[in-house]
């Protein structure tokens, strides 16, 4: 049934295209532009919230200029979305700030083991015998083959932030069946009215064999002006490398980075090498 349909679909096709000789060849319309992240927005309410906005509140601007011209490096939005994530576990946790610091962290996760047979697939043909093998199985093997995987999934995330939010850290664990799948660090410090900000997320990569082999930290390090922006992601094999926002003098380190790519921002004008 699906050979005859396809032979009449290449029928009709070259049916059409034999009658299009004599005629002005169409326009295609352009693909729609893709429509670009909004830089995130500090949410929620309270005494926390209302200090996180006027943190970012002289960023905001420049931030909505970046993001309506920046389509493939979305690095820009990683101080408002990590101090966005603090306030919500915090609101969570109840956490109130203690010696001028918020100190907390909130853990979620639980078991997700999971194991389908073949008789659990609405389409025969998307079942696979490995999930590493897209060879589709047999229907004589219905019934015969399971596929399990999963397991208890963990991520811890913990805060040092300090009281009027002008400075902290996050970090952010994730553990599936005790193995470390993944590791994440922030941190930023707003100095002279600059904010500087350093993002690491541990680089792991998921061999056949299931096991995680680590290479080094990607690392984005930035600073947000009111009206410029610049962001290096470099990779450092150590976390005793990375600059600490409280004290990088910025023309030093561009001047010594080896990064990996760059975003530049002054006002609308947005540059992203390489």
């Amino acid at each position: 049934m699906r050979k005859s349909k396809t032979v009449f679909l290449l029928f009709l096709v070259l049916l059409l295209l034999s009658g299009c000789g004599k005629e002005e060849e169409k326009v295609v319309a352009p693909s729609p532009t893709p429509e670009h992240l909004e830089a995130p927005m500090i949410a929620g309410d309270g005494p926390s919230a209302e200090a996180a906005k006027a943190v970012m509140a002289v960023y905001e601007d420049e931030l909505s200029l970046v993001a309506a011209q920046s389509l493939d490096n979305l690095t820009y939005a990683i101080p408002g979305s990590m101090i966005n994530q603090f306030l919500q576990d915090a609101q969570a946790s109840g956490a109130e700030p203690a010696d001028g610091y918020y100190r907390f962290s909130r853990t979620q996760g639980g078991d997700y083991t999971y194991e389908t047979t073949v008789d659990d697939a609405p389409e025969i043909e998307a079942v696979t015998p490995d999930p590493r093998d897209e060879t589709p199985m047999d229907n004589q093997m219905n019934g015969d083959y399971a596929v399990s995987g999963g397991g208890v999934f963990e991520r811890v995330r913990s805060y040092e932030i300090a009281e009027p939010l002008t400075r902290g850290r996050m970090e952010i664990s994730d553990t599936l069946n005790g193995q470390v799948t993944g590791h994440e660090y922030f941190a930023y410090s707003v100095r002279d009215g600059n904010l500087y900000f350093v993002d690491a997320s541990l680089n792991i990569t998921i061999g056949m064999d299931g096991q995680g082999t680590q290479d080094g930290f990607l690392t984005a390090v930035g600073v947000l002006r009111p009206d410029s922006l610049e962001i290096l992601e470099c990779l450092y094999t150590d976390p005793d490398q990375f600059p600490d926002p409280a004290k990088v003098n910025w023309a030093q380190f561009t001047a010594e980075a080896k990064s990996l790519s760059r975003l530049s921002a002054q006002g609308e004008n947005v540059t992203v090498s390489p």
